[in-house]
C-alpha cells in the first residue's frame, strides 16, 4: 500500500515538472522562431532589393553599379546579424548569388567570401 502511495505521488511530481516544462517552453521557441521568421523576411527583401538592383544597367560588370553596391552591402550586414544556422545562412548566399549573375564579379566574391563553410564542415565553437 505505501509503494503504491508513493508511486502515485512520484508520477504526479513527474507530471507536474513535465506539464511546467511544456508550458514555459512554446513561450521560449515562438519568440526565437518569431526572431528567425523575422530575419528571414528581411533577407529576402535584400535578395528582392538585389534582384532589382541587377535589372539597372551596368557599365562595368566587375564592379557593378550603385544600386547593387548597397543592396549587397545591406544583405551581407544582414545575413551576418541574422539568428539562423549556418546551412541556413549558406543557402540563403546562394539565393543572392543567384540574383546578382554576371552583374557585379566583386559583389559575387564577397558573398562567396562570407559563406560559412568552415563553420558548417567543423561545427561552430563556442567559447
Amino acid at each position: 500500500m505505501v509503494r503504491a502511495v508513493v508511486v502515485l505521488v512520484c508520477a504526479a511530481l513527474c507530471l507536474a515538472a513535465c506539464g511546467s516544462a511544456t508550458k514555459t517552453q512554446p513561450k521560449h521557441e515562438a519568440k526565437v522562431c518569431h526572431s528567425t521568421t523575422k530575419a528571414l523576411a528581411r533577407l529576402q527583401a535584400d535578395i528582392a532589393a538585389m534582384r532589382s538592383a541587377a535589372r539597372t544597367p551596368t557599365k562595368d560588370r566587375l564592379q557593378g553599379n550603385h544600386a547593387i553596391n548597397v543592396a549587397t552591402d545591406r544583405f551581407l550586414n544582414d545575413v551576418a546579424l541574422a539568428p539562423i544556422g549556418n546551412l541556413k545562412r549558406n543557402r540563403m548566399i546562394d539565393h543572392a548569388m543567384g540574383t546578382l549573375s554576371g552583374s557585379c564579379e566583386q559583389c559575387f566574391q564577397a558573398l562567396e567570401a562570407a559563406r560559412p563553410v568552415v563553420n558548417i564542415r567543423l561545427g561552430e565553437k563556442r567559447c
